[in-house]
């Protein structure tokens, strides 16, 4: 049995690789101009009056818009196309994962010892997780979302081979 199971892609390359730098860029762009308002149409005075504590508030709500928008954005990003273009072969004895970028991670099906779907999705596609446990002493695990092509048939391929190590 050899399967080859794989993501497509969807985006460009140079988002796929980039995108957090983009976000980030355009939260502290935001951010930047925030200040830049502030420091132009703010009336500076030395006291605690209602209008410092009204500007203090819109700067921290600047700032956490600034860092929380991309967040959201990089979480949502990475959950809908962090797994473009990454490779799953499974063969008689090894179960394969490459990454986009070239890395892999090869277990022996000897060594799998669970495939399971995490108990809660936060992000869809649901996950499912394969957990090898390599020399008895070093435990190792990929992740692969039902957004796979052909995921069903990769689901009971995998059961088959590792037996009763799934939940």
């Amino acid at each position: 049995m050899n399967e080859v199971f794989s993501y497509p892609i969807t985006q460009p390359n140079f988002l796929l690789e980039n995108y957090y730098i983009l976000t980030w860029t355009g939260g502290m762009l935001a951010l930047a101009i925030a200040w830049a308002v502030f420091f132009r149409y703010g009336n500076f005075k030395y006291g605690i009056d209602l209008g410092c504590l009204f500007k203090t508030i819109i700067i921290m709500v600047a700032t956490m818009l600034a860092v929380g928008v991309p967040n959201y954005l990089n979480v949502r990003y990475y959950a809908q196309h962090g797994h473009e273009g990454d490779k799953i072969t499974l063969t008689n004895e090894r179960v394969t994962y490459q990454y986009r970028n070239g890395q892999a991670k090869s277990f022996l099906l000897s060594e799998v010892k669970k495939f399971y779907k995490e108990p809660i999705t936060f992000n869809p596609p649901p996950t499912y997780f394969v957990v090898a446990i390599i020399d008895s002493i070093k435990v190792d695990s990929f992740a692969v979302r039902e957004d796979l092509p052909r995921f069903e048939l990769f689901k009971n391929a995998l059961n088959n081979a590792i037996g009763n190590a799934s939940l």
